[in-house]
């Protein structure tokens, strides 16, 4: 196992309360929850990360063919 740096954190008791009733319910330590949400909030990070480059990859690739396909006509004119 990975050696885990201990930290304090400071947070609104709503949030508090619902971090304890969540890992009560699911049986794990604050800890074990809170580093959970933290990778998930990484994996959707690098999700979101992810799709906007290939939106951008995409329209790249669109400008790219109609650019060919515009010289193409005029080859065959």
């Amino acid at each position: 196992m990975a050696c885990k740096d201990k930290v304090t954190i400071s947070m609104d008791g709503s949030l508090l309360s619902d971090l304890d009733r969540t890992a009560g319910e699911r049986h794990v330590s604050r800890s074990a929850l809170i580093e959970e949400a933290l990778h998930v909030w990484r994996r959707e990070r690098l999700e979101a990360e992810l799709a906007r480059g290939y939106r951008e990859m995409a329209g790249e690739d669109r400008a790219t063919a109609e650019a060919n396909l515009r010289s193409g006509v005029e080859t065959l004119d």
